[in-house]
This record gives structure tokens, sequence and C-alpha cells, in this order.
């Protein structure tokens, strides 16, 4: 064993390349290129107008999707973010409401209960650095209506658990999944 670190001529640790941060982006090719530029060739960049002879991309996908999952209603949205405030306002999340999130989880997570006029509410992480359980029950308050399960960077939360907590004090459960 080498008394050096790398940093200071020692051996590396690792000897093979970093994989990209964003490896989705390198699944871009041809098809995903046509997709787009129909939709810039057809002036139909939103959801709700565009030319009339012309079928919404997103209108389109909402239905795949709701057909593929058995979905009664799907909602594209632009990001993560819009994602999560649009689910908080569909659960009836109201102002002064309390929704019990992770600290650690990306700030869209926090930032979006608070779109919604709600109060976060910071629960601990247990060793799978998930939400805890444990945790969740202790921070439940009279003003408490959902809780939000990020399951951070693919590791999931113990959703058996979660669930017969939000069952047990009637909390809508919300997933962040990003």
């Amino acid at each position: 064993m080498s008394e050096k670190l790398a940093i200071y001529g020692g051996p590396r640790a690792k000897t093979t390349p970093n994989i990209p941060m964003y490896p989705g982006g390198l699944e871009i090719g041809d098809e995903e290129k046509r997709q787009v530029l129909e939709v810039l060739d057809n002036k139909y960049l939103f959801r709700y107008y565009g030319p009339a002879n012309v079928e919404s991309k997103v209108k389109k996908l909402e239905e795949n999707f709701k057909k593929r999952y058995g979905a009664k209603y799907a909602l594209a949205t632009s990001n993560c973010t819009g994602a999560l405030i649009s689910a908080l306002i569909a659960c009836g999340i109201a102002p002064g409401d309390e929704v019990i999130v992770t600290g650690y989880t990306f700030f869209a997570s926090c930032a979006a209960i608070v779109a919604a006029n709600a109060i976060p509410v910071i629960a601990e992480v247990d060793d799978t650095l998930t939400i805890d359980p444990e945790d969740i029950e202790k921070k439940i308050s009279p003003a408490t209506t959902a809780l939000m399960i990020v399951h951070m960077r693919g590791v999931p939360c113990d959703m058996d658990r979660i669930m017969a907590i939000a069952k047990k004090h009637n909390l809508k459960v919300i997933e962040d999944c990003a």
C-alpha cells in the first residue's frame, strides 16, 4: 500500500473513466431529433393550443400514457417541480397545511410544497438515506395533511411502513421518483 495520496503522486484508486453525469442524453438519436423538428416545423409547442390541423404531441403522449398504465388521468408537465406542484394541488393541499418531506433531497421537493402555499416539515433519514418512517410519526401534527416521499438516487423508501403511517393518520402520499 502506498503512503502517498494520488493527488501527491501516489497510485490512483479509480482507474476507469467516469460515466457521463446525464447518460440519458447519450440515447438521443435520429428519431428523437426528427420528432423535435416536427414539433418545431408545425409550430405546435404547447398542449392546449396550436395549429388546428396538427395533433398535439403532448396530448398524444398523455393519451398513450393513460392507455399503457390504465390511468384515468395523465398530465405532462415541463419539469419535475411542476409535476410535484400539480400533485400537491390535485391532492387538495391548502395554505397552512404541513407536508412532511425528507431533508435529503433536491430543493424542488420543498420548493413545490412552498409553491402550493403549504409548509414543509423536514424529517430525518434512516440508514438507507431515505425518509425515516419513525421520524415521520414524530413529525405528524394536526396540520399535517401529506407526506412527500423521495426515492433518492434510486433507493426506494420503506413504502409498506410509510403507507401504513399514512393510512393510520389519513395522509395523502406524493412520491417523488425523479
